[in-house]
């Protein structure tokens, strides 16, 4: 069992590093001709130069990450950390949560380390980091804890739904992930203002475009804000998120600051599109689809002794098992991300098309390129990568379906 976790470990870290170098072979082809006006020469040397040192970090942090991994499950880190928390208590609850929490938190501070080169050096060396230390501290703090949390709730759920009706669980779990993620979604505004501060449009001119297009899509606005991300960087975003009461329109400070009236609306048309064509509606059977087969594979791999024993436990430990259950996945999220990745593309084509029906074309693809000339976005990713990691098709491929449209 034990030369078995360590193969697929290898097989897929060497996918993933496979996928990243095909990223950075990319990034010197030929320009398709309708994003060539995107960057000027001086600009597209910029971009190549900034793209160059974006995808050799991407690389660079794959290996780290998978040398982490590799760690914990070469040392048995793990079977110490049980002895260490053993020795001091039974509780199985925390037990299970000091192990599994702990590597959680480890691999957290790496990449945040990490982290702290691609923010200070290269995002700054091209113009776009805004943070400060403290704010890069706080931003980390808070979602270290909020997935801390977040993990550390579903494993005791996990472990007390197992006390009480053994391993029929992973059908309860089932119904429990699947509520987790509307959970999520529901809650998505509220988590973004852990981090941003959220203030209402002021009356004017974009607020009444914006309404207007809201009244003309029959789309029932609850909120309109101006997020703060200039705090953090100078790229650009628009989002809606969340849905019911929570139903939330957020503008990037930077969009509002960099952008016309109109293309900021066109961007808007274009997130309204993905609720009118009820985008997350129609992703739900694949989503169901993916919890059954994660469900089916960690029944066959948590609770087995073998799998724990490998590792030096001397029974089945289930932390353990959950640990070990998200290298047993990669190869199944590989082959579940391409119709995943499909389905969000095709969306993303319908939601741009829902914009060019409401704002025009025209407006619409210089938004685009806008977003990406300051970005400094990727024209020419490879398209097997565009296939099993993108959820938006490349920008020359939305620009021929607009003027289609």
């Amino acid at each position: 069992m034990r030369m078995l976790i360590f193969a697929i470990f290898f097989a897929t870290t060497a996918f993933d590093l496979f996928l990243r170098y095909l990223y950075y072979s990319s990034r010197n082809a030929p320009l398709p001709e309708n994003v060539r006006d995107v960057f000027d020469s001086e600009a597209y040397k910029k971009n190549q130069a900034y793209l160059t040192e974006k995808l050799k970090f991407l690389f660079i942090s794959g290996l780290v990450g998978a040398a982490v991994t590799l760690a914990f499950l070469g040392f048995n880190f793990h079977h110490m950390l049980y002895g260490f928390v053993s020795a001091r208590t039974a509780n199985i609850y925390l037990t299970s949560m000091f192990i599994l929490l702990v590597p959680i938190a480890i691999a957290g501070v790496v990449r945040s380390l990490l982290g702290v080169y691609d923010t200070f050096v290269t995002e700054a060396r091209y113009g776009f980091n805004k943070s400060t230390v403290g704010t890069f501290v706080a931003d980390f703090v808070k979602m270290m804890l909020l997935q801390l949390i977040l993990m550390g709730g579903l494993l005791a759920l996990f472990l007390f739904l197992h006390r009480q009706i053994g391993d029929r669980v992973f059908f309860a779990f089932f119904f429990v992930l699947i509520a987790f993620q509307l959970l999520l979604a529901f809650l998505s505004p509220l988590i973004l203002r852990l981090t941003y501060k959220f203030t209402p449009l002021e009356e004017g001119e974009l607020k009444t475009k914006i309404e207007a297009l809201a009244q003309k899509t029959g789309y029932k606005l609850k909120g309109i804000y101006v997020v703060n991300a200039s705090k953090r960087t100078t790229k650009m975003n628009a989002f809606a998120t969340g849905f019911g009461k929570t139903k939330t329109i957020g503008l990037h400070d930077t969009l509002v600051e960099k952008l016309s009236h109109d293309e900021i609306v066109s961007i808007l048309a274009h997130e309204i599109g993905h609720a009118k064509k009820h985008h997350i509606l129609k992703r739900m059977p694949l989503f169901i689809v993916e919890v059954a087969i994660i469900v089916a594979v960690a029944y066959f791999v948590v609770v087995r002794p073998e799998v724990s024993m490998a590792f030096g436990f001397a029974g089945a430990n289930m932390a353990f098992g959950i640990f070990v259950l998200f290298t047993m996945l990669q190869p199944v999220n590989i082959v579940l991300s391409i119709p995943e990745r499909a389905l969000s593309r095709k969306h993303e084509y319908e939601a741009d098309a829902f914009e060019v029906e409401h704002c025009g074309a025209q407006t619409a693809i210089s938004a685009l390129k806008k977003a990406y000339r300051d970005g400094l976005g990727d024209l020419t990713p490879h398209p097997l990568v565009v296939k099993l990691k993108h959820n938006h098709p490349t920008l020359s491929q939305r620009i021929t379906a607009m003027e289609k449209t």
